[in-house]
């Protein structure tokens, strides 16, 4: 008998925010041993029988090249934006740098337990709430952003 071998696909996931939104929060809900290193965390986990690997610049302005060294050959990003404050200018620039590298992306309107007022309409991605602390929504978004890619 041919034992069949199911290679799992890996996708490899840029999550992007200003410093303060709940990235680091999130990633420690869904990444199994989280590394964290000055200019930037990583991790792995499974969902939906893909493997993803998730990469996250530190929101330090020094490490601001990290960026983009991190985007090259991904599939997919993340950006995390404090419903509290809203979309601000330096996150405005985070979207306009996902859109310009043409890969889907999500934006996780986080902190919802703190402020719930939607975001601007005018963005043509899902927009989805999340709560870092809890985990609420980080892997129900997660899933609307492999179900793009």
């Amino acid at each position: 008998m041919i034992n069949e071998v199911f290679e799992m696909e890996t996708k490899k996931v840029l999550v992007l925010g200003d410093s303060g939104t709940g990235k680091k929060t999130a990633l420690e809900h869904i990444c199994n041993d989280l590394i964290e290193t000055e200019s930037a965390s990583y991790g792995k986990t499974t969902l939906n029988q893909k493997k993803l690997q998730i990469f996250s610049p530190s929101g330090r302005r020094r490490f601001t090249f990290m960026k983009e060294v991190l985007s090259k050959n991904m599939d997919g990003a993340i950006i995390f934006i404090d419903n509290t404050q809203g979309i601000t200018p330096s996150s405005s620039k985070l979207i306009d740098f996902v859109e310009k590298k043409e890969v889907p992306y999500v934006i996780f309107a986080n902190k919802q337990d703190l402020s719930n007022e939607p975001l601007d309409d005018s963005i043509e991605v899902p927009i989805l709430p999340t709560q870092a602390t809890s985990g609420e929504g980080v892997s129900d978004g997660l899933n609307t952003l492999l179900e793009l890619i």
